[in-house]
């Protein structure tokens, strides 16, 4: 896209408030995406109960809706570069509205399955909001931009969870919670068509992001300077998510927390995790580099991940949550930063695409694994082996090549 393209495709250049209220609108979307995935989180040992549900059975109840993000998201993306990005979200919302009003009224696990994959199948409108973004941005202002996807998609990883348990903690059903995630959807589907403005001028955004051939991801994931930080961003989001989806049985289980617990101990995690990632990244970045920050957060994540189920003291689980939570604030914010300066420069977009897929393939295997961990093999398993991952990423994270504040290394050459 030209320059001129780019301005008259970019509302905010002009200040105006209708740039603002797309970019608080694209935050919105992405926010509610993930508050999606995690809200269900808390309340499913009491409800798998009810339905007589394994714990592999929750488990891979949480990992479907990102089956259908992972396998939808190239979808969505090429669509809106064809038909416009404000249809595109109208449509993926009006889906994931529908699907958790289903989960409202799902009295079968199987029901429950159908809302979660019909939710997540809406969901999958990442590669729209971030091609939104490349649209209505400058070049200068495409960084800030897409931080705040970042920050959406971090702050909805940990506060889902977190609303979830408030919710279960002041008496209301898995029922209510679905009709809580469907009023948030379709609030946002009403802001949407009313104040979202269709980019003036569309890139091919949506394709580059996530749709580029199997060829791109193919020769992505074979560029020496790029497979180690996506094996990173594999392992870490597995790790992550592993822990996350078997915490609240670990703590029913081994600390005997209410619901009320549940909900404070997440928010300590996502205000550990916002701190850092807002306040703290960007000093530390300049001072060490991403990559000291990708070695030490993956290996405080394994060290949080081992002490997390070794004790009963809950005053050691906060530490060891505590550990985690920073580990991971500074592990991810550094490799999605040192992933973008070893991209090739005319398909950045693309590589990061690549990048966001294999964690959102993090997100199936990791509720999956652990689930299915849990329940055959103990309650301190899937720490162990969410921990012995991580041990290979601070392995990994040596094999990273240094790369200067300009972003100057020697680059892989992903083909189109």
């Amino acid at each position: 896209m030209s320059e001129n393209q780019e301005k008259s495709a970019n509302p905010e250049n002009d200040g105006s408030k209708p740039g603002k209220m797309a970019l608080l609108l694209i935050f919105l979307t992405i926010f509610i995406d993930l508050v999606g995935f995690g809200l269900i989180i808390p309340a499913l040992p009491t409800y798998a109960q009810e339905l007589n549900a394994s714990k592999s059975t929750v488990g891979y109840l949480i990992a479907s809706y990102s089956v259908m993000q992972f396998l939808f998201m190239p979808f969505w993306g090429r669509l809106s570069d064809r038909v416009g990005r404000k249809k595109i979200l109208l449509v993926s919302l009006t889906a994931s509205f529908l699907g958790y009003l289903i989960w409202g009224f799902a009295d079968s696990i199987w029901l429950l399955f159908f809302s979660r994959m019909v939710a997540g199948f809406g969901n999958a409108n990442i590669a729209v909001a971030q091609a939104y973004i490349s649209d209505v941005t400058s070049l200068e202002d495409r960084a800030k931009g897409m931080g705040l996807v970042g920050a959406a998609f971090g702050l909805g990883f940990v506060i889902g969870p977190a609303i979830g348990a408030g919710a279960s903690a002041m008496g209301m059903s898995l029922a209510a919670l679905g009709f809580i995630a469907a009023a948030f959807s379709f609030i946002d589907l009403i802001l949407t068509a009313i104040y979202l403005p269709e980019p003036k001028v569309r890139s091919d955004a949506g394709k580059q992001r996530y749709g580029m051939g199997i060829s791109f991801y193919l020769n992505t994931l074979q560029a020496p300077n790029l497979r180690v930080s996506l094996l990173i961003f594999l392992v870490s989001t597995f790790a992550f998510a592993n822990m996350e989806a078997t915490l609240v049985l670990l703590t029913n289980e081994q600390f005997k927390f209410d619901n009320m617990q549940n909900m404070l101990m997440f928010l300590y995690i996502g205000v550990l995790m916002v701190i850092v990632q807002g306040r703290l990244i960007h000093g530390l970045s300049k001072k060490f580099g991403e990559r000291k920050l990708i070695f030490a957060g993956c290996l405080l994540i394994a060290i949080g991940l081992v002490l997390t189920p070794l004790t009963s003291n809950p005053t050691v689980l906060y530490i060891a949550l505590g550990i985690l939570a920073f580990g991971s604030g500074i592990n991810t914010p550094a490799n999605q930063s040192i992933l973008s300066k070893l991209a090739p420069e005319e398909s950045v977009g693309g590589v990061m695409g690549v990048g966001q897929s294999l964690s959102t393939m993090g997100r199936i295997l990791g509720p999956a694994v652990g689930g299915f961990a849990f329940e055959h093999y103990g309650a301190t398993s899937p720490y162990i082996i969410g921990a012995a991952t991580m041990v290979l990423a601070v392995v990994l994270s040596l094999l990273l090549p240094e790369v200067s504040h300009g972003g100057s290394a020697e680059q892989g050459k992903p083909a189109a």
